[in-house]
């Protein structure tokens, strides 16, 4: 059976019941050795000390039932003793050490399906569109769109060859400059080797919501405004859906 915690060291013991009668025990665990159990004098509890001294203090801060106990063990400055450690030689107690943090982790060692190294996934590259206009193109109509001054856009691939631009055009000029932008990468394509751009549909629009006109400009219609045989304007008339 464990021995209890519960010996202590008697050299302590015989040194505190010689030279103590009385421990007095704070309620906040300091002790004092006193010659005899304290007094209340004028409201105060007055200690004479082993020393000959004496101290007054408030009788509240006074645990008077740890006094009495420690007074009785004889337990004032005596430390426990557990038996059960291992001893070095000459009785002394080896040094504890606290614990480490790898020594507080407990490893778990994973399963093999789980050491087993997976597979690394093959990356799948996603088929360029035949249905849909490239992105290069869509991009350097968007920049030609800003370089008239038309910032407020969306472009979107309807088909293989065509482009839906929603254009936020607010005065007769902008509506002219995107006109004259849209037929002109038409006939070039955009610049981009091996696209065909054969229909773009503009949706304009103004500031507050208003419509500024509604076009479906061929590749014929860009060719005959790129080679100025019929004006902006005349197109305009001519072509714009309401």
């Amino acid at each position: 059976m464990k021995k209890a915690l519960v010996l202590f060291a008697f050299a302590s013991l015989i040194a505190a019941q010689s030279f103590a009668s009385y421990i007095v025990v704070l309620k906040g665990g300091k002790q004092y050795k006193a010659k005899a159990k304290w007094t209340i004098v004028n409201g105060k509890a007055l200690i004479q000390l082993d020393n000959g001294q004496s101290i007054t203090i408030d009788p509240a801060l006074i645990d008077e039932a740890k006094s009495e106990e420690t007074t009785k063990l004889g337990l004032g400055d005596v430390r426990i003793m557990n038996l059960d450690a291992p001893q070095l030689p000459g009785g002394v107690a080896p040094k504890q050490t606290a614990p480490t943090l790898g020594d507080q982790i407990k490893l778990r060692k994973p399963n093999q399906q789980a050491q087993a190294a997976a597979p690394t996934p093959t990356p799948t590259v996603a088929p360029v569109s035949s249905s849909a206009i490239s992105t290069e193109v869509i991009m350097k109509f968007e920049r030609a769109y800003e370089n008239v001054g038309i910032f407020e856009h969306k472009l979107t691939s309807s088909g293989a060859h065509s482009i839906r631009a929603e254009l936020t055009a607010d005065s007769e000029d902008k509506v002219f400059n995107a006109i004259s932008a849209t037929s002109f990468l038409m006939v070039r394509n955009a610049g981009v080797t091996g696209a065909t751009v054969d229909m773009v549909e503009l949706f304009m629009k103004t500031t507050n919501g208003g419509s500024a006109g509604r076009f479906q400009m061929t590749r014929e219609d860009a060719t005959a405004l790129d080679a100025k045989s019929i004006s902006q304007q005349d197109y305009f008339v001519r072509k714009v859906i309401y």
